[in-house]
């Protein structure tokens, strides 16, 4: 929440209040003395909005303060990726945390192997794991695009099918966790196998830039991520050098005498 905010009653904040709570907010600097990353106010002020919006609908405000304040600064596309000898590395010390009973590390494998937001991973109830493990059901998306069911790889499925043995339909596939969870995880393995430390979302992204370099359609890449086009796959996930190798795959099959992709 932006600091401040949480000092007065909300009704009191104003629109000029909430646009000098974000000018703070970019001052303020981290426990290293540095500023705030782009990403890191824009994701709170994101945020706050959010909790406004709720508030607004439930009439504990008459309106939304923060509505007309405009997020400063350009994003960074894109989140730092495991080399893939260090991703093997890290799969590797992933699967003696999962079969030494870490729930933890199953859910950051999701990440990986499925391509998965941390959300949907610890949203996800025993139901939606279908048809004996071979697909994962996510149902709750904010898009239509994020409304999708996923193929479970053959190497995930045992683990998934034993959270779910013997539980109850509605019951939390991994349990009761924030959506930091997975992340902690993804990095806490970074930790064990010596690798760099990423985050959840850039294993999300692996999983993006491994699919187009393998030669997968780039509409059925960005499927499994829960994009609505192929562009923010492009421009956010998947590295550039393969986006590029998979069109020339796709020009050369072309020229050579195969089926343009539909």
């Amino acid at each position: 929440m932006i600091r401040g905010m949480d000092d007065e009653a909300l009704s009191s904040i104003t629109p000029k209040k909430g646009a000098e709570l974000y000018a703070g907010l970019r001052r303020r600097k981290t426990k290293s003395g540095k500023q705030l990353s782009v990403d890191s106010h824009r994701n709170i002020l994101a945020e706050a909005k959010s909790l406004l919006k709720w508030c607004a609908g439930k009439k504990w405000v008459v309106r939304n303060p923060l509505d007309e304040v405009e997020g400063v600064g350009k994003r960074r596309h894109g989140k730092e990726q495991l080399r893939i000898d260090e991703a093997r590395r890290w799969q590797a010390k992933a699967i003696e945390f999962a079969d030494g009973g870490e729930k933890g590390a199953i859910a950051a494998m999701t990440c990986l192997l499925m391509g998965m937001r941390c959300t949907e991973v610890v949203s996800r109830v025993v139901r939606d794991l279908d048809d004996e493990g071979r697909l994962l059901w996510i149902p709750d998306s904010k898009t239509i695009a994020g409304r999708r069911k996923l193929q479970v790889p053959d190497f995930l499925q045992p683990y998934l099918v034993g959270l779910a043995k013997g539980r109850e339909s509605q019951a939390a596939l991994f349990g009761e966790y924030w959506r930091d969870w997975p992340r902690k995880w993804v990095q806490r393995i970074c930790d064990a196998a010596g690798v760099p430390k990423v985050t959840a979302h850039g294993m999300r992204g692996l999983h993006g830039t491994l699919a187009v370099d393998s030669g997968i359609t780039s509409h059925a890449v960005a499927a499994a991520l829960g994009h609505e086009s192929f562009k923010t796959t492009a421009e956010s996930y998947a590295q550039r050098d393969a986006v590029a190798s998979a069109q020339q795959k796709r020009v050369l099959g072309v020229l050579s005498g195969g089926k343009l992709a539909s």
